[in-house]
């Protein structure tokens, strides 16, 4: 998950409430998705089960009331009066605050319950100024916050950021990872939070911090990871519930349940999954698992100490650099062989690809060379010299307008190599060998001296590989994982790939 979803603009701050009651023009400006009911009982269920008459509970993005509606319902009919009455909710949103205490006094009338001043607050929940007052002052927390990117958001409400006091803010440029700070802080000492977010907070960059604190303080409770199971109908996420009490009564590997099929009434949870807080990503494992590559570890080297990895070309104008051969009538010394990568199957290409490369020893040639030696290619380029010019946001260098857009495998791209997509559903490393082609759309691994190809090819191709990537990758749609080379460097290679010498 980056902070934004497939189909809506990323400039819009998308929370995924139930959305009743809410309105078709509220629906399209703030992108309200609705939320299966299913999912929303499942976290209550969470709550409910340390839940007492008398505790109170704030929802710090409430919108409509996707969960302080149904949780009022059942605090109606469990005859939990004193807690009808500590319900709170923030939202940036006025009109959707309005929808919120309708459907409250709804549920108060139909119950028989005398009038409640309802505790629901216009405030944007990124300005610690506006609910500080309320630090610490909730037994529980729960909501599912905005996913978006925080250099998404207006400069107004960038600034508030900039003027908070955040635990987790180091290099956080995801909204709802604020919300985990905003929600720490709302409940006591003794307080519970659940959240339905991203799944990405367990292994990116922005949520290092986040998972540091939650480490040192052994707060996690459970993970409930729906993988790559699609909760919201019609956006694409990756999510999780998280459970974190504050009272840090639990320890650095918690009790957590994985998704692992759907039933007619929704997802089926198993338990007996751990996460593991033991490197820089955090994993979902059976302890079988973690049995099993822990004994992979013993006896193997990560990937990159046996292979040297790098990603493909990157023209920013495959268009304009890389055509199927006899598309263009070029120089012959100007253009390379090249494979693409994502579409490799048996170490071939099904397309006969040629890119031209105006480099030597790995430096651009000057225009001047290229007009004089290769006027064709030269013709070819400065034809679409506004397109490249325009790549990077029209950042390019202009003296290297003929150049490719990254200066990645321009002489590490060429050798003995094997080839991968960055996403496969299951392993698919394929052997390139011709060392004198290039590639592009993936990650090539280059095996070091000793190492044979052929057994190195059958490590990354076997099982062991799968359950890898299915444990520490990125899930995405229908069993697709990531395989980019931050994953793929630490996979646990046998020293069988060594030829004995």
């Amino acid at each position: 998950m980056d902070g934004s979803f497939q189909g809506f603009d990323a400039s819009v701050e998308l929370s995924l409430r139930s959305g009743v009651g809410v309105g078709e023009s509220t629906q399209k400006h703030f992108g309200v998705v609705y939320t299966p009911r299913e999912i929303v009982d499942l976290m209550l269920d969470i709550i409910f089960e340390t839940f007492e008459d008398g505790d109170s509970l704030c929802d710090p993005s409430c919108g409509d009331g996707e969960f302080l509606v149904p949780f009022a319902e059942r605090l109606a009919a469990m005859g939990f009066r004193k807690s009808l009455k500590q319900l709170h909710g923030f939202d940036i949103d006025a009109r959707a605050l309005s929808v919120c205490r309708k459907r409250l006094e709804e549920i108060r009338k139909q119950n028989g319950i005398r009038k409640i001043d309802w505790k629901l607050r216009k405030i944007d929940a990124i300005d610690t100024s506006a609910w500080k007052r309320h630090s610490g002052q909730f037994d529980f927390v729960i909501g599912n916050p905005p996913y978006v990117r925080i250099q998404h958001l207006e400069e107004h409400r960038r600034e508030k950021i900039r003027r908070g006091n955040w635990n987790f803010m180091s290099g956080c440029t995801d909204l709802f990872i604020l919300f985990f700070d905003v929600g720490l802080q709302l409940i006591k000492d003794s307080g519970r939070l659940a959240y339905i977010t991203p799944s990405s907070w367990m292994k990116s960059a922005a949520g290092e911090s986040f998972r540091d604190y939650l480490k040192n303080n052994h707060e996690l409770v459970s993970v409930h990871n729906f993988g790559d199971y699609q909760v919201f109908p019609n956006v694409t996420t990756y999510t999780s519930i998280s459970v974190i009490d504050k009272s840090g009564r639990t320890g650095s590997k918690v009790p957590a349940k994985r998704f692992e099929d759907t039933g007619p009434s929704g997802p089926i949870f198993k338990n007996g999954v751990h996460v593991y807080t033991d490197n820089d990503r955090w994993t979902i494992q059976s302890p079988e698992e973690r049995i099993r590559f822990q004994k992979l570890a013993r006896e193997s080297k990560p990937l990159s100490d046996v292979a040297n990895i790098h990603v493909g070309i990157q023209t920013l104008a495959d268009s304009v650099f890389i055509l199927q051969e006899g598309e263009v009538d070029l120089e012959e010394g100007i253009v390379r062989r090249i494979f693409k990568a994502s579409v490799m199957k048996d170490g071939a290409d099904p397309v006969d690809r040629v890119i031209i490369y105006p480099y030597e020893n790995g430096s651009l040639m000057p225009v001047k060379r290229l007009r004089g030696e290769f006027p064709k290619a030269y013709r070819w380029l400065r034809r679409h010299k506004e397109l490249l010019l325009a790549r990077d946001k029209g950042k390019m260098d202009p003296e290297k307008w003929h150049g490719y857009g990254r200066a990645v495998s321009i002489l590490s791209g060429f050798g003995e190599k094997i080839l991968t997509s960055g996403m496969n559903p299951k392993p698919s490393f394929q052997r390139c060998e011709d060392p004198t082609a290039l590639f592009y759309s993936g990650y090539c691994v280059k095996p070091k001296e000793g190492v044979n190809p052929e057994k190195l090819l059958e490590a990354l191709n076997g099982k062991d590989m799968e359950n890898y990537i299915s444990i520490f990758s990125t899930p995405f749609r229908n069993g697709w994982h990531s395989y980019a080379k931050s994953v793929i460097k630490n996979f646990p290679v046998p020293m069988e790939v060594y030829d004995a010498n």
